[in-house]
């Protein structure tokens, strides 16, 4: 396999990490990196140790570069714990980037997370392989599901909005940390009963930032009164959009008329359509000349109409409904 080098800021994991090789090939990237520290925190009991164990590999796909798969092939040490009362005689060290036993980064699990809520699973995987991003819908379904929602009970500040899990069936609550905009609950149905169970957990809220819907604001009106109650923006726009449609609809006429490119004070005056009957006299003025047609040189001018056929079933009822017509 030939490789080709690939020039990549040494920088990219931050200054604990030494970025030492890079392989490119035609559709992959590898990026191999160690640590640069020589020591660690015992998880169990905090004690710092420089004392090495043993060292070993692992494969972590990460963002993309270029546009092509990219996988971090780090050296990760474990050490001794010096401390003697500590149960743990030996501690990985911990990345950065990616989680234990990961084998993505981080990064790359939230943008994996974050193109999925506007497509399916199989949709998802379809266009992240695209750029470069190696993930199966079975594997986003299990990210999905490993997904867990922290409840905060000391929050004062919190934002409730109705979501639709499928548009028009079947909808949720969601409520969220005004001060970061993380999800802390997500709550079944939109109606005010789920919402008066979750409230009496957390008399701690001083602030609701809410959207419309009269069901929210009873329930809080009910169990916490002394919270103030706020329209979020969306929902402010909303309100500043639908009253200028009001206002515009009241102000401007049902219809507008433009000519030549400008708007015509009045109406235009339609134009009036001849009905005359055909035994009238009136048609007697109008001089029609039913002659055959001919040519400069008096060659008559023949017709050939491919298309009529007089003897197809449709010109067939063409003529009676001609006929029934004229009666």
């Amino acid at each position: 396999m030939k490789y080709v080098e690939f020039n990549i800021n040494k920088k990219l994991f931050g200054d604990d990490y030494l970025i030492y090789d890079w392989h490119e090939t035609d559709e992959e990237i590898h990026i191999f990196v160690k640590s640069q520290t020589g020591k660690g925190n015992c998880p169990e009991c905090g004690h710092e140790s420089n004392s090495l164990h043993a060292t070993y590999p692992r494969t972590i796909q990460m963002v993309p570069i270029n546009m092509k798969t990219t996988y971090v092939h780090v050296i990760v040490y474990k050490y001794d714990c010096c401390n003697t009362e500590c149960d743990v005689k030996v501690f990985m060290e911990e990345l950065s980037f990616a989680d234990p036993s990961q084998i993505r980064t981080t990064e790359l699990n939230m943008l994996i997370l974050a193109v999925s809520i506007f497509l399916s699973n199989e949709g998802a995987s379809k266009v992240l392989g695209l750029i470069g991003i190696k993930v199966s819908n079975d594997t986003i379904r299990r990210m999905y599901n490993s997904l867990v929602i922290q409840d905060e009970t000391e929050i004062e500040a919190v934002g409730i909005d109705d979501v639709a899990i499928r548009k028009g069936q079947s909808y949720a609550t969601a409520i969220y940390d005004l001060k970061d905009h993380h999800l802390i609950a997500l709550l079944d149905g939109r109606d005010a009963e789920t919402l008066k169970e979750w409230l009496k957990n957390h008399k701690k809220i001083r602030l609701v930032a809410r959207d419309r819907a009269s069901a929210y604001a009873s329930a809080i009106n009910e169990i916490l009164p002394d919270c103030i109650q706020v329209a979020d923006r969306f929902h402010l726009l909303q309100n500043l959009i639908e009253r200028m449609r009001d206002i515009f609809n009241a102000e401007l006429p049902n219809e507008i008329f433009i000519k030549d490119g400008e708007i015509m004070d009045s109406a235009p005056e339609k134009v009036q359509k001849l009905k005359v009957a055909l035994d009238s006299k009136q048609l007697n003025k109008y001089d029609y000349n039913n002659e055959e047609p001919v040519d400069e040189k008096g060659n008559l001018i023949s017709y050939d109409n491919k298309n009529h056929d007089p003897d197809r079933t449709r010109s067939k009822n063409d003529a009676e409904n001609r006929k029934k017509n004229s009666k």
